[in-house]
């Protein structure tokens, strides 16, 4: 009975239970590793404990990704699955996240100092082992979710229902998740939704998980290094114009690409 319920008539893990059991397999693998992290005195405040949760957490949630692709999915395991595709363009992918992510940033501030609803952010004391640790930090935590939400979990709906619902579901999934951690405004779910429907858009197109998983990092550390967020609705008109450009973009190559197929 359970086996018909989790599997379709071709023997294929039905697609929102893939959703289901990664949040759930997720939300006990960082709970798991903050325990261990109590139990030897490590689970503090400071950017050393923040990385050693941080590898803790990718290393445990690759490891689930695989237990899920090879035993519940059935299927073979690969980095390349994933986005993790091994070769040279890692570099690019991941700087271009990193520039991708600072301009994003930069224009939502600069936005709000035009509409007068934010100050100009007081430069930082640069310290470079400090702003490497933190960076550190943020693209560990960055990574693991984009390895499980873009690299496995995104892959799977949009084979089962196409990028237009496939991305979108993910998306918003992610999103509320992070309601189980912290209150969110419905503006700030709004912002999110747009960042990471840009997220699964980018991933979708350029299948590198360095791309996406440097843009979040790089979002999540730079209001850190310069201890104040812009505002939501800022990042929310920022983050769709961009959203905007990037759907055009890709119209623009599908075209492209169906032109060149009928010449063929």
């Amino acid at each position: 009975m359970f086996g018909r319920l989790l599997r379709n008539k071709t023997g294929n893990v039905r697609t929102y239970w893939n959703l289901f059991i990664l949040a759930f397999s997720v939300l006990a693998v960082i709970v798991l590793n903050r325990i261990i992290l109590i139990l030897i005195g490590l689970l503090n405040d400071t950017t050393s404990s923040q990385i050693i949760s941080g590898i803790m957490d990718l290393v445990a949630v690759i490891g689930l990704i695989y237990v899920l692709t090879t035993k519940l999915d059935r299927r073979d395991f690969s980095w390349a699955e994933i986005g993790l595709s091994r070769n040279l363009n890692i570099f690019i992918f991941f700087g271009g996240g990193v520039i991708l992510g600072g301009f994003l940033e930069l224009f939502s501030w600069g936005l709000g100092i035009a509409r007068g609803a934010v100050e100009m952010p007081m430069m930082p004391s640069i310290v470079p082992i400090a702003v490497l640790a933190g960076t550190t930090a943020a693209m560990l935590n960055s990574f693991w979710q984009e390895i499980a939400f873009r690299g496995y979990l995104q892959t799977r709906f949009v084979e089962s229902y196409g990028a237009v619902i496939g991305i979108p579901v993910v998306a918003v999934s992610f999103v509320l998740l992070h309601l189980l951690f912290r209150p969110l405004s419905p503006l700030e779910v709004l912002t999110g939704i747009i960042l990471f429907l840009l997220v699964g858009l980018l991933y979708h197109l350029t299948r590198s998980l360095y791309l996406v998983g440097a843009l979040h990092g790089t979002l999540n550390y730079i209001p850190i290094l310069l201890e104040k967020w812009s505002q939501p609705l800022d990042r929310a008109i920022v983050y769709g114009l961009a959203l905007g450009l990037v759907l055009l973009l890709a119209h623009v190559l599908r075209r492209n690409k169906d032109k060149a197929r009928d010449l063929k």
